[in-house]
């Protein structure tokens, strides 16, 4: 299982890509605070989505591992794992294969 920094890693370049298609300057230069959805987040839902499509599938190419990260446990959860870069990070480790 990758360690945190590496998940962080993918999910900042992640988002910095996400912030040039869709011109979210303020997500230009995320780091692990970074707000995305939410209260204060940049993000609107369509943002959300193809986030969370771009993250699944660059875990898969460079872990090897399929994860879903918009299941019932993200959706029900008290904090929303799409808060910020590092809530993000931390819901991608909790649903990584061991």
């Amino acid at each position: 299982m990758p360690a945190i920094p590496e998940i962080e890693a993918l999910v900042i370049e992640s988002v910095r890509m996400l912030a040039e298609d869709f011109e979210v300057e303020v997500l230009k230069k995320p780091n692990r605070e970074s707000p995305l959805y939410g209260e204060g987040g940049p993000l609107d839902s369509m943002a959300l989505v193809n986030l969370i499509a771009d993250v699944e599938e660059a875990v898969s190419e460079k872990f090897g591992a399929s994860i879903a990260l918009a299941d019932e446990r993200a959706m029900s959860a008290k904090k929303s794992p799409f808060r910020c870069v590092a809530s993000l990070s931390e819901a991608i480790a909790e649903r990584m294969p061991s």
